[in-house]
């Protein structure tokens, strides 16, 4: 399984080779080093308070790292989620991400449903995005899982290089994109930007909570065992 050095290595030459798709390329890799120290850190705590939860730590931390390995694909971001996991899936062997493809298409599930995605996929606005992709059982853009929610919860955690809380970046999105006249004026991918974010904000709530009492060791096992495993 990759480790963090060689994610941020081969974050670094997808943006190279697919150069002015991305606007802060540093920032990028940035996020991605710091979704994956989340990502662990979330998980070791976990495993503390639950010594035999199946949680395996390199692998999810390797998800977190790669969630956003799709954006330098091309300028337009909307579903850069999906683009990054089928690349994964079809190239996961090759790059030397996992060993086998079963690895990689379980570490591609992993983080294609984190963000907003779901409620992009569903906006009649993405209705020609959605051919790039062809028919997707809308279940996969929802995290099910520990580790679908800890990659999400990682995602949405950080900025500007600090983990911060999941309420305060999904508030900071919402003023970005409703009071930045470059960001809302920008058109009908602005508005759908805006549109997700909203329509996301409670189950997101929802789910950080989740992660959050599972690091905190307050659940008890029955509760972490009614949201399953990949």
């Amino acid at each position: 399984m990759i480790d963090k050095t060689s994610i941020l290595h081969f974050a670094r030459n997808i943006i190279d080779k697919n150069p002015g798709n991305v606007r802060r390329a540093e920032s990028l890799v940035q996020h991605l080093h710091l979704s994956y120290d989340i990502a662990e850190t979330v998980i070791k705590n976990a495993v503390r308070h639950y010594p035999n939860i199946p949680l395996n730590l390199r692998e999810i931390s390797a998800a977190a790292g790669l969630h956003d390995i799709g954006r330098p694909f091309q300028a337009d971001q909307t579903f850069h989620e999906l683009r990054g996991a089928r690349y994964v899936e079809e190239h996961g062997v090759e790059e030397g991400i996992a060993q086998n493809d079963n690895d990689n298409y379980r570490l591609a599930q992993m983080f294609r449903p984190h963000a907003f995605v779901y409620e992009f996929w569903h906006d009649s606005a993405c209705t020609e995005k959605r051919k790039e992709f062809g028919p997707i059982d809308p279940i996969l853009l929802l995290p099910r899982t520990w580790q679908e929610a800890i990659v999400t919860y990682a995602d949405l955690a950080n900025k500007s290089e600090e983990r911060i809380s999941v309420q305060e970046r999904i508030s900071g999105l919402v003023k970005k994109y409703t009071q930045d006249p470059t960001l809302a004026g920008s058109g009908p991918m602005g508005e759908v930007t805006i549109r997700a974010v909203i329509a996301a904000r409670d189950r997101v709530f929802s789910l950080a909570q989740r992660v959050e009492a599972l690091e905190a060791g307050t659940l008890s096992d029955r509760e972490i065992d009614r949201y399953g495993f990949l």
